[in-house]
């Protein structure tokens, strides 16, 4: 939390441009802060996202997160609560004047993957008054990992005799696939996410997968021998937070 602090200072020293009031004009006598009967009050909601922020993934309240007030020129903290369990936060007891509110999220719009920035709302509060900021949104990005869905499948492996030959190929034996590769890849990324091997029984599952499109591919030989290996390609979309894709029965050769 004391890093949180400094961060949230440094945001302030450089942001103190854009507070309404102007220091230069100043009153000696600071009114903002504690002590009145006025109110300030909102509910902060998170936006689940993917890495590159195409798709909103879900959402929900922003459960236990910090939200900072700044009492009118000055440019220390003036307070820190915790949103409750709807998201809901309420700062009481304030006096009249010029009041930012401040939280951290991510910027969709930052070069660097994952940085968050402060994110201020500023309020003009008169003696008495209750404002209500309405819905705020933290936005937050997601692996593609970092979800409840399942792609699974099974895999089964021809294999012929060796010295039969194409189109005329003898089977020597039919069997499941054992420590065969599946590759995945989601979304546009443009090198493949996870790599696996299936099971005894020719199985295999990708787990804790976001909502999105998906690239399945696994490696066959290319019994033509045309060239050395056939890529099996099987293209799928999740769209629910806990659903499970299942490709079924795939076949590859080997001779």
């Amino acid at each position: 939390m004391v890093t949180r602090i400094k961060q949230f200072n440094q945001v302030l020293q450089m942001a103190a441009g854009m507070i309404i009031l102007s220091i230069a004009a100043a009153s000696c006598t600071k009114t903002e802060g504690e002590g009145g009967t006025g109110s300030i009050s909102g509910t902060l909601m998170e936006h689940f996202y993917n890495d590159d922020y195409s798709q909103l993934i879900h959402t929900a309240p922003a459960v236990d997160e910090d939200i900072f007030i700044h009492y009118g020129e000055d440019l220390a903290l003036g307070d820190r609560i915790r949103t409750g369990a709807t998201g809901g936060f309420r700062f009481d007891f304030l006096y009249p004047g010029s009041y930012s509110v401040f939280y951290l999220t991510q910027d969709s719009t930052a070069g660097i993957m994952n940085e968050e920035v402060a994110k201020l709302v500023e309020v003009e509060l008169d003696r008495g008054g209750e404002v209500d900021l309405g819905e705020l949104v933290r936005l937050t990005t997601l692996d593609f990992d970092d979800g409840q869905a399942v792609i699974k499948g099974v895999v089964k492996l021809i294999d012929y005799v060796d010295d039969s030959r194409w189109p005329n190929l003898v089977v020597d034996f039919i069997a499941y696939a054992y420590e065969q590769e599946v590759y995945l890849t989601y979304g546009n990324h443009t090198f493949y996410d996870e790599r696996i091997r299936t099971q005894h029984d020719g199985s295999f599952e990708f787990r804790n997968l976001i909502p999105g499109d998906y690239l399945v591919v696994l490696y066959s030989e290319d019994v033509t021998r045309v060239t050395d290996k056939v890529a099996l390609k099987f293209e799928t979309t999740i769209t629910e937070m806990d659903q499970v894709v299942d490709l079924g029965e795939i076949t590859i050769e080997e001779r």
